[in-house]
């Protein structure tokens, strides 16, 4: 996906002959409209641009340094319902993965001792190696695509974000 294939921002108003017919200029409705499209544009175009960067920086999918980095960050071992809720990856897809990174040598699996039912995760050397490999190119990028925001707009950024990730979860 290209700019061209979505559109960009600043084309809307040049395509989009009839939107007022449906959303009146200035209205809340116009307003929710054109900021949850932009949303929406904005972490579709940012993910299939890091995707595609990582896969060639590092041969990791999404799902896989999601993964990576969700165990990372958790206390460890985590157990794998905890790491599909916090990298919000459906279980089938988890599942896929999880037996893929072990195959790997990124982590392990164990069974969880409070739990017969429950498998625990945790990061091996060699994950904790990827995770370090991944995280330079993620946080450069996130550095090119916030620089425009000061360090002052980022907190308010993140809470009005924070309050449409709370709206949309519920």
């Amino acid at each position: 996906m290209t700019e061209s294939d979505a559109g960009s921002a600043d084309d809307f108003d040049a395509w989009s002959d009839h939107y007022n017919e449906y959303y009146p200029v200035g209205s809340r409705l116009d307003l929710e409209f054109r900021t949850s499209r932009l949303l929406v544009l904005a972490a579709r175009n940012w993910m299939y641009r890091i995707d595609n960067l990582l896969r060639q920086e590092t041969g990791q999918s999404r799902a896989r340094w999601q993964v990576l980095f969700a165990i990372a960050f958790a206390e460890q071992p985590a157990t794998m319902s905890d790491i599909a809720h916090r990298a919000r990856v459906q279980w089938p897809t988890l599942v896929r993965v999880v037996e893929s990174m072990e195959r790997d040598g990124l982590i392990t699996r164990e069974n969880n001792p409070a739990d017969k039912r429950s498998k625990l995760l945790r990061l091996t050397k060699a994950g904790d190696d990827v995770v370090a490999h991944i995280q330079p190119t993620l946080d450069r990028e996130r550095t090119a695509l916030l620089s425009g925001l000061s360090d002052e707009d980022l907190p308010r950024c993140t809470a009005m974000l924070q309050k449409i990730f709370e709206a949309a979860i519920r």
